[in-house]
């Protein structure tokens, strides 16, 4: 995919400590109020796409409709929000607001930004910043900015 950054190195193992908000449609196991870290919620034999955006990002605003409706159309994949907002309702008024159906991590700019500079080496440059992990774990795609449902599909299905 044009635009998208390729990892060279495995994911380390880091802890970035966050809460995780569930929507009804998620797995109970991941229900609201759980403590995670983005390291141990990556691979597990899926391919995994990291979502970070803010509540004052308008492409994030207005592209999160159509990541929400993708949902289930990406093979093999499992999708994670990352709200940088550091405000638990903000976060969870996006959530309710855009009926967001995947688990979403409640973070900070400085908090994300030092994972991104441990994961993939960048400095997080703006929102919305796609991640993509294959299914054991490592990081092979890193972007900043407006990408498409279909364009992640694509991507992926690429890497088979």
């Amino acid at each position: 995919m044009k635009g998208f950054h390729f990892g060279k190195k495995v994911l380390p193992v880091i802890i970035l400590t966050a809460i995780i908000f569930s929507s009804p449609l998620v797995a109970k196991n991941e229900a609201k109020g759980k403590l995670a870290s983005i390291s141990n919620q990556v691979g597990k034999g899926k391919w995994t796409i990291v979502e970070a955006w803010h509540n004052k990002c308008a492409i994030c605003m207005k592209s999160m409709p159509d990541m929400v409706r993708s949902i289930g159309t990406y093979p093999n994949t499992k999708v994670i929000g990352v709200s940088l907002d550091g405000d638990a309702r903000i976060a969870q008024s996006v959530i309710r607001k855009y009926r967001i159906n995947f688990p979403t991590i409640m973070s900070n700019v400085t908090e994300f930004n030092a994972y991104v500079k441990k994961v993939a080496n960048k400095k997080l440059t703006g929102v919305p910043t796609f991640m993509i992990f294959s299914p054991k774990g490592r990081l092979v795609a890193y972007q900043s900015g407006k990408i498409t449902p279909k364009q992640l599909r694509a991507f992926i299905s690429k890497q088979h």
